[in-house]
Formats: structure tokens, C-alpha cells, sequence
């Protein structure tokens, strides 16, 4: 009798490969709104003495 073929070993799958987490992109921060500058007001110009 014709012996049996040898059953071929089956092929080790390939291991799946983990996916690698995508980082979370952190939130851009708001920028603070910029303050409004104060007007400074014009101080009144003192009126010059003359000289003697």
C-alpha cells in the first residue's frame, strides 16, 4: 500500500500587529483676549510763569 502523504504543518498565522494608539492632540488653549488699554488722559498743561 502507498503510504500516506505527510500532511503539510500548518502555517503559523502572523501575529496581528497592535495598532498603535493615535495620541490624542491636546486642545489649543484659548488665548486670554487682550485688555483694553486705558486711555491715559492728557494731563492739562500748567501755564508757563513767566519770567521777571
Amino acid at each position: 500500500p502507498t503510504p500516506a502523504p505527510t500532511p503539510r504543518p500548518t502555517p503559523t498565522p502572523a501575529p496581528t500587529p497592535v495598532p498603535t494608539p493615535t495620541p490624542t492632540p491636546r486642545p489649543t488653549p484659548t488665548p486670554a483676549p487682550t485688555p483694553t488699554p486705558t486711555p491715559t488722559p492728557t494731563p492739562t498743561p500748567k501755564p508757563t510763569p513767566r519770567g521777571r
